[in-house]
């Protein structure tokens, strides 16, 4: 699977994952403790619905346009579309968030991004897109290598974020034998894992190695909005969270069946384990 990123901005897949993501955000400054995050595939940080890419592939009007004008929404997405309204100040949507964006604009003086990008014109747009601060470091490195090389932080507290590109077949294994060594340095940090819902046999392979290399306290989210197929356009995503906050099973249950009606394309639904 190659999931560039700039064609498929905004779909469920980000919605799920950014909603996801704010509330670890949120739950860990709850804490006056400072933290750090690390994204591991960060991309450019900010996109634009009037792109080339997304105008030939408008997945986002699929996802987060269906939510813009939603009356009611459950809190965990309230807060996302609430959090993607700050960089659309006209009230059009037009531009949409990557995860540093979201991640930079949630953090106090203390709190440090670190955002990995190894593609040059990604980490670029990267360094363009995200405000020149302390606390904002944009690194031109691998995010596997950086799961070594930049963990544990030295706040002692944190998110790790993967969500790596999937260009390479085996890209779901790496990244369950990346979490082993990184898990015996920095057991309490929460994880945040996004995988394409295209295998539910490989997903839950990767998943019980993950847990057998020392993830004890787990979460996954999946949500699909029509049939999820190996092969074709992708329908589904999941979520596997290590120290999930807490809270945030309670949040997903109310918030998972209502994305799956809202974000609908023929034959949706979620699961929460």
């Amino acid at each position: 699977m190659n999931y560039r990123h700039a064609f498929h901005v905004g779909n469920h897949a980000d919605v799920l994952k950014h909603a996801i993501l704010l509330y670890c955000l949120d739950a860990l400054k709850k804490k006056p403790a400072p933290f750090a995050v690390l994204d591991t595939h960060a991309g450019r940080g900010l996109y634009d619905f009037l792109s080339d890419e997304a105008v030939r592939s408008p997945e986002w009007q699929d996802g987060i346009a269906r939510l813009w004008n939603w009356p009611d929404p459950p809190p965990l997405i309230a807060r996302y579309i609430e959090a993607v309204r700050a960089f659309n100040a006209d009230g059009d949507l037009r531009t949409y968030p990557g995860s540093p964006a979201l991640v930079t604009s949630n953090l106090r003086d203390d709190d440090v991004l670190m955002a990995c990008e190894l593609h040059p014109e990604e980490h670029a747009a990267l360094k363009r897109a995200l405000p020149r601060k302390a606390n904002v470091q944009v690194h031109a490195r691998d995010g596997w290598q950086a799961l070594s090389a930049l963990l544990p932080p030295a706040q002692k507290r944190g998110l790790v974020l993967i969500d790596p590109p999937y260009e390479e077949p085996d890209e779901l294994q790496r990244a369950a034998r990346a979490l082993g060594p990184v898990l015996k340095r920095f057991g309490h940090g929460v994880y945040l894992w996004w995988r394409p819902l295209k295998s539910e046999s490989l997903l839950k392979s990767v998943d019980a190695e993950a847990r057998a290399q020392g993830a004890k306290e787990t979460l996954r989210a999946d949500l699909w909005v029509d049939a999820v197929t190996p092969e074709g356009r992708l329908m589904g995503s999941s979520c596997f969270l290590i120290n999930p906050p807490f809270g945030l099973r309670e949040a997903l249950q109310e918030a998972l069946p209502f994305l799956a009606e809202a974000l609908t394309k023929g034959r949706p639904g979620w699961r929460l384990v």
